[in-house]
């Protein structure tokens, strides 16, 4: 306890520079936290919003369906299995869809599109699709379907007109369907936009000749951002010649742009880190030099290198303490509004690219033990390496020339 109050005591001999060298450390865990912090509350919602535009965050389906997607190639039974699954604890929403390539087709005009067919009173629930529907209703009629708005510029059709979609069924003959336009729908990302057609699934499945089949069945779970939990419990639900894709097989693009922000940030923390202990050594090492008759004074009454050696980090500690508490403080004034209120995407000039990087409108930080732990213990780690080569000086020096030492 005495070598803490006398380390303590040190410490504001020169306040100045204690205080600066503190700021620092707390400058740097905040700016270290706040950019951790927005990185983890943006992952989630980036995941939510591009998985309830189409992937889910799980799926199961054939085993050669993801590779070669074919009218033959689905799950069968899909209601029994829709059901089996709700019944488990960790999911939140089912839903089963069919797919098929299409040819849609109004008067002269004919374009290639993805054709969808959903419950509509089911996939809601997966699905972010029905509330952007920004003309018309969503399915209402088991005749009806809602398309893009670049597809329905492109066909020149509206609310209310007839469109034909031309597809192959399960034995490869021509199949249609001439459902009518409900609605039409604008997310912001071009490519559903101009490709994604749905229509009411028991409508397509009758012109395919699936029956109760579907090509995916759609699963929400509670934990989106820890699939590996959800997925022990949904797996003996699985049939043999299925499989279970989470989101991050589902969507590559989503799951590596993550982990190329994880490691580009990584970067960006650690140079600030590397250069804020730069900084810190310099000190150190000045304060060295300043010291050195008062530490061989020390070891002229019989103090040993050790003892100074740990007095000096005791020191160090201390001083690492202090700038962690200044930097929890400014990041707790700064992230608690944020954290209520949240940052718009418009405030950051990024309203026009979120529906293209499946952004949410706003962003919200999220702390986490990460977020709370990374900084301080990086910099501590930093902080205890610079005083071990500060004190490369105390081991070298004699205690004559320490003595004798002029500033």
């Amino acid at each position: 306890m005495l070598s803490v109050t006398v380390a303590w005591r040190n410490l504001w001999r020169n306040r100045r520079r204690t205080l600066l060298t503190a700021g620092a450390v707390g400058f740097a865990v905040l700016l270290v936290q706040l950019g951790m912090s927005f990185q983890a509350g943006s992952y989630e919602p980036m995941v939510e919003v591009s998985t309830r535009f189409s992937s889910g965050h799980m799926q199961i389906q054939r085993d050669d369906y993801s590779d070669d997607p074919r009218v033959e190639r689905f799950v069968s039974d899909s209601t029994k299995l829709r059901g089996e699954l709700l019944a488990l604890p960790a999911i939140n929403a089912v839903s089963s869809r069919t797919e098929t390539f299409g040819l849609v087709t109004k008067d002269e005009r004919s374009y290639g599109a993805l054709v969808v067919g959903v419950d509509p009173l089911v996939d809601p629930s997966t699905s972010h699709l029905s509330e952007q529907v920004s003309r018309g209703t969503y399915l209402e009629d088991p005749n009806s379907a809602i398309i893009g708005s670049a597809l329905a510029r492109n066909l020149r059709v509206d609310v209310g007109d007839e469109i034909v979609i031309l597809c192959s069924d399960v034995d490869g003959s021509v199949a249609f369907v001439a459902p009518t336009v409900s609605g039409v729908f604008e997310t912001g990302n071009d490519t559903l936009d101009r490709s994604l057609v749905q229509v009411p699934r028991e409508l397509i499945n009758d012109a395919l000749m699936l029956g109760d089949g579907a090509h995916r069945v759609v699963i929400m779970v509670d934990q989106p951002m820890l699939p590996d939990r959800s997925q022990g419990t949904i797996a003996p639900l699985v049939p043999p010649t299925a499989s279970l894709l989470d989101w991050r097989e589902l969507m590559p693009e989503i799951s590596q742009s993550i982990r190329l922000d994880k490691i580009s940030n990584g970067i960006v923390y650690g140079t600030l880190t590397v250069i804020v202990v730069l900084s810190i050594a310099n000190t150190f090492v000045m304060t060295m030099f300043e010291r050195t008759r008062e530490f061989g004074m020390l070891r002229a009454v019989g103090m040993r290198n050790s003892s100074i050696f740990g007095m000096f980090l005791t020191e160090t500690f201390l001083m690492w303490l202090l700038g962690v508490a200044i930097g929890y403080g400014l990041s707790t004034c700064a992230l608690f509004p944020l954290i209520n209120f949240g940052v718009g995407m418009d405030s950051m000039g990024m309203d026009q690219f979120a529906g293209l990087l499946f952004l949410p409108d706003r962003i919200y930080p999220a702390v986490d033990l990460k977020v709370i732990l990374v900084a301080p213990i990086s910099i501590g780690i930093g902080m205890v390496l610079s005083t071990m080569l500060a004190s490369i000086r105390l081991y070298r020096l004699s205690l004559v020339d320490a003595l004798r030492y002029q500033e």
